[in-house]
């Protein structure tokens, strides 16, 4: 079992890293945007991307399920 400490550091690291990419972003093109709104932002596009993931995944084992195994 992982260190829960040690996957709470990843997944804050995780999702600090998406939102000072898009506060940063605003800043240099001088339409800054609340930390705290981009923040939202971050956790809408990293929930976004792990659906679609877990999607794909969900997809890709039920055509392995259903494709016939030839030898």
């Amino acid at each position: 079992m992982p260190n829960r400490r040690a996957e709470a550091i990843s997944i804050g690291l995780w999702w600090a890293a998406p939102t000072i990419v898009l506060w940063g972003g605003g800043q240099i093109r001088h339409a800054p945007a609340a930390l705290t709104a981009c923040a939202a932002s971050a956790a809408l596009l990293i929930s976004l991307g792990e659906a679609a993931h877990w999607l794909r995944r969900r997809i890709r084992e039920r055509r392995a399920a259903h494709t016939p195994r030839t030898r």
